[in-house]
């Protein structure tokens, strides 16, 4: 059935062998250093993907450190604003309290005036109803009874002149 014949085998595998290194000569190589390059090239781009990816890290850590520091300081500059601000209060409160304070202690001065005014007034006003009492009863002889009214109108005297010093005061 089969016969093999040896001639065609052996021409076969010469020209066989012939493509062989024909192609090994001259496809196999051009194909092999395409190879290769794509291969450098595709190493390439993996080492520079790479080197990006540990920049965008640093990048990234810088980011974090740069943030946080300026979290600090902006927490750092409200405290400094709290404090100010509590500051003024306390500062205002006590100037608020010190105004206060002066303008009781004038009232006080103010009142302390006014009751010695009045009492320079009340004594005056009783010297003048003494002088014009006693120029009353020296006028005139005075029975008892005139001279009980006239205690009594002096006494009235001095009571009206009381509560117009009340009044003022």
């Amino acid at each position: 059935m089969l016969n093999p014949e040896w001639g065609l085998a052996v021409w076969t595998l010469i020209t066989f062998a012939i493509a062989a290194f024909i192609l090994w000569k001259f496809a196999f190589g051009p194909l092999q250093r395409v190879i290769d390059e794509r291969r450098r090239r595709v190493q390439e781009s993996i080492e520079t993907a790479e080197e990006a990816r540990e920049e965008a890290h640093r990048l990234l850590d810088e980011y974090k450190q740069t943030l946080a520091s300026v979290r600090m300081e902006a927490d750092g500059i409200l405290d400094q604003a709290r404090h100010a601000g509590e500051q003024a209060r306390a500062q205002i409160t006590d100037e608020a309290r010190t105004q206060a304070e002066r303008a009781i202690e004038r009232a006080h001065e103010e009142i302390t005036r006014d009751t010695q005014a009045a009492i320079a007034q009340l004594r005056a006003e009783v010297s003048d109803l003494t002088v014009l009492a006693t120029e009353k009863i020296l006028q005139k002889s005075l029975t008892a009874e005139e001279h009980q009214r006239l205690i009594e109108e002096a006494l009235k005297e001095i009571e009206s002149a009381d509560l117009k010093l009340g009044e003022r005061s």
